[in-house]
């Protein structure tokens, strides 16, 4: 089966791709269960409403030249998003954790910048500007007095221009189903990332997205998503090293 991505973002918004149909070079996907290991060192997410702990995260930003594949961390900042696109934690800076060293250093890790760029309806003349990406490592936790909620905010845009997002693990869940709307909030379709690697790609002036909250498969456990979310900006004015 063959998926074009880039088509499906052009005309739809958004794309899914299967992980076992996902064609990156098996050089790098050797490196999947050690970066998936990392969703084991993030930290809880401190501008959660009402004291709440379902949400573990770590975060960073790479300065990206698509021409010349150049990669490069950018120096750690609080994640900001507007309030009008997370009407739930927007409009202040959130102090995240950075990435680990051991995450920053996986292989698969810049694979997937370069790969998942690659699958863009990008236009020529923009592969010559740098672009932000915006990584986000989150784990999301449902427990017998919590419920999980992937995205507390609802259906949203991540104020970028194009973004992926990477299931690494899924762990005794029900529901979780990743949703995509129209901007008008009516829902055009819905899904669900089951195995490592699923990823959904889409384009975030074409589509608002959202997750349905997650609980435990079996009744009083513990129950566990993890995702990798890469969302990239173009950015004409940004500097190697800002």
């Amino acid at each position: 089966m063959s998926i074009d991505v880039r088509e499906e973002l052009r005309t739809v918004g958004y794309s899914l791709l299967p992980g076992d149909l996902l064609p990156l070079d098996p050089e790098f996907r050797r490196f999947e269960e050690e970066l998936a290991c990392e969703w084991d060192k993030l930290e809880v997410d401190k501008y959660l409403k009402n004291g709440s702990r379902f949400r573990e995260r770590r975060y960073d930003r790479f300065y990206y030249h698509p021409r010349s594949g150049l990669i490069r961390l950018r120096p750690h900042r609080p994640y900001y998003q507007s309030g009008d696109a997370n009407d739930y934690a927007g409009g202040i800076d959130r102090d995240v954790a950075p990435l680990s060293r051991a995450s920053l250093h996986n292989p698969l890790l810049t694979a997937l910048i370069r790969f998942d760029f690659a699958r863009f309806p990008v236009a020529e003349e923009w592969l010559d500007d740098p672009w932000d990406v915006q990584c986000h490592q989150f784990r999301i936790i449902s427990t017998p007095d919590e419920v999980g909620e992937p995205t507390p905010e609802g259906p949203h845009r991540d104020e970028v221009d194009f973004g992926a997002i990477h299931l690494m693990n899924r762990l005794n869940v029900a529901g979780g189903e990743s949703q995509v709307y129209s901007e008008s909030k009516e829902l055009i379709n819905e899904f669900c990332l089951t195995s490592r690697m699923d990823t959904m790609y889409w384009a975030d002036q074409k589509v608002l997205h959202a997750v349905r909250p997650i609980t435990a498969a079996e009744p009083g456990t513990t129950a566990l998503r993890d995702v990798l979310i890469l969302g990239y900006k173009r950015s004409p004015g940004l500097q190697e090293g800002e």
